[in-house]
């Protein structure tokens, strides 16, 4: 789907936090872009995450549809959330991305360069794609604890306990370097867990050390782990790592990088759907684009084809 976006006034919204709070040092770029551009837009820098939210809400309730979001995963993990939260229809939004974060893996789905001077060039193409949604409940028996939404990738199990050993070490420097740092760490601890999965045409139990659930096939700074996803074919792929030996895992992680440990791993195994339901006991720990969930049994739902996201690779 094309656009003419010189058409719309454009809400400008900037995470300081991206890059380290160095985003704001990239503000007037963007600014004399959009101008060269003959762009109209309105600019929102923002203190805190939470407050992005609030701002994005708060202009959808007064009729705003069309956002520029400057930022990294944490930051396009908001916006999402805020849209979803608000109750406008999302298929009326639109999102152009610019990137500028340490991880940018949800961008690596769908720019050839996952970077500020690459995707600043593509705000005019006006090619946008109507991206899938995921959403997370987590239950405790049958009480609602907490609810997510996502776009990139949500994992369970090792890949949430990479996350908790990696979230007290800010990259600075090299962010690869420190989701390694929590793999290795994290894998001398995890133990495999009996989990129940449920599809909507299945049910079984095995001893599971991860699964990641995705919409897009990057995470943990460049790791393709989910390399047949998709942002809009309306569903998950679900890949899942049974009971395996840490020597295996260590000798597999440079796979990852290119999507490989798919086929080389015979304790993996996918699938496609679009809802899952993961439980356990003791309960996985979860997480949802590098932001840790509640614990409890989780319900992972495909909402379809919602936000109209710019997408180089899939439009």
């Amino acid at each position: 789907m094309k656009i003419t976006i010189q058409e719309y006034t454009w809400h400008l919204i900037l995470n300081p936090l991206a890059m380290s709070y160095k985003s704001v040092d990239f503000l007037h770029q963007v600014e004399r872009i959009l101008k060269e551009l003959k762009i109209d837009y309105i600019s929102h820098i923002t203190k805190e995450l939470p407050e992005t939210q609030k701002i994005i809400s708060s202009l959808c309730l007064q009729g705003e549809r069309h956002f520029i979001v400057v930022g990294g995963d944490g930051t396009y993990n908001s916006f999402v959330n805020a849209i979803m939260g608000s109750g406008v229809n999302p298929s009326d939004i639109y999102m152009i991305p610019i990137i500028l974060g340490t991880g940018n893996d949800w961008a690596r789905t769908h720019f050839k360069k996952n970077n500020f001077s690459y995707t600043q060039q593509l705000i005019v193409s006006g090619l946008f794609i109507k991206h899938d949604i995921g959403l997370v409940e987590v239950w405790d028996r049958e009480i609602l604890k907490e609810k997510r939404y996502f776009i990139n990738i949500a994992g369970f199990g090792f890949d949430a306990e990479v996350i908790f050993n990696s979230n007290d070490r800010k990259p600075r420097i090299l962010p690869e370097a420190v989701y390694l740092f929590g793999l290795l760490k994290t894998l001398f601890r995890h133990k495999s867990n009996l989990v129940t999965i449920r599809t909507n045409g299945s049910c079984f139990s095995k001893d599971i050390f991860s699964i990641a659930v995705g919409i897009g096939q990057y995470n943990g700074n460049g790791m393709k782990q989910c390399p047949k996803g998709v942002p809009n074919d309306q569903l998950f792929e679900v890949i899942m790592i049974e009971k395996v030996s840490k020597l295996k895992v260590i000798l597999n992680v440079m796979n990852l990088f290119d999507g490989s440990h798919v086929e080389k791993m015979k304790e993996i195994f996918t699938l496609k759907t679009d809802y899952l339901e993961i439980r356990s006991n003791p309960h996985l720990r979860g997480e949802v684009e590098g932001e840790l969930l509640t614990t409890g049994d989780f319900k992972i739902s495909m909402i379809k084809q919602q936000i109209n996201i710019l997408s180089e690779l899939w439009s």
